[in-house]
């Protein structure tokens, strides 16, 4: 059997955490195994497309019985990086936001470390973030304060001479700074950058993650304009809740396009 891993194709990298919710799922309802065929009706896949991607992996599942649902976990998992639990931090001037941000599950439950977060209104700890966030108050910090993101990177270069590197930054500042505070981040350390600026960025050498809300607002919107638009015969068109599903989801779509409101899996300096 060969268990070697295969370098990851953007696509394959993209559907993977989907793969993690669903085996999740999965585990929650008590399921021991599963088949591609399974996989692929939760997935919005087909069963060969479901094999493909699990031959990134390395040894998994077995033939004519399929699939250990929680040795599939695991493996979806260790190669998305779980158990690695990698360090964080958020880069945001709004302390709301920023305390928005670091309550969502999304780190705890993921096993990504939330150590700390920088704003204009005061910089929290990991202690401080693990408390009752409604309860944080503004706390302004000098008028001669480094930049938000200055402050960050100090941190970070920090904990990389103290053996514990922060892996992720979570940066939400002014599109002015945004270059700047990118590369100071990547200075420090930091391999990858939750980019909520709306600012392009390309840090040589480390991972960069796009969230653009407006270019999503606007894909939105066009989607729902396509669903009003009469065809050639004066007819709007209609589409099954399933099948607008299976668009969004489809393994076909490119979830690397430049216009997309959401692009992962790039290198800095690397279109």
């Amino acid at each position: 059997m060969n268990t070697r891993k295969k370098s990851l194709p953007p696509q394959v990298s993209a559907r993977l955490p989907r793969y993690y919710r669903v085996l999740r799922g999965m585990i929650g309802e008590d399921k021991l195994r599963t088949s591609s065929g399974e996989l692929a009706r939760r997935m919005l896949l087909t069963p060969s497309q479901v094999r493909q991607d699990f031959s990134y992996l390395g040894g998994v599942g077995t033939q004519g019985y399929g699939y250990n649902v929680k040795d599939l976990y695991s493996a979806v998992g260790a190669r998305i990086g779980i158990p690695m639990n990698y360090g964080a931090i958020i880069v945001c001037r709004d302390l709301r936001f920023a305390l928005m941000l670091a309550s969502d599950e999304c780190f705890t439950a993921r096993g990504v470390r939330l150590r700390a977060a920088f704003t204009d209104g005061r910089d929290l700890s990991a202690s401080e973030l693990r408390g009752d966030l409604s309860l944080m108050k503004k706390m302004p910090l000098p008028e001669d304060c480094m930049p938000t993101y200055a402050r960050a990177s100090h941190y970070c270069e920090r904990q990389c001479a103290e053996g514990d590197p922060v892996s992720v930054a979570l940066l939400c500042c002014e599109r002015g700074e945004a270059a700047e505070a990118a590369a100071a981040l990547a200075a420090s350390g930091v391999r990858g950058i939750w980019n909520f600026t709306g600012e392009p960025i390309t840090p040589e050498g480390i991972s960069v993650l796009d969230v653009n809300f407006t270019d999503a607002l606007l894909s939105l919107c066009c989607e729902i304009t396509a669903g009003d638009m009469p065809d050639a015969d004066g007819e709007r068109p209609t589409v099954s809740a399933s099948e607008a599903d299976a668009d969004r989801h489809s393994g076909n779509k490119n979830t690397n396009d430049d216009d997309s409101p959401v692009r992962g899996g790039r290198k800095g300096g690397i279109d």
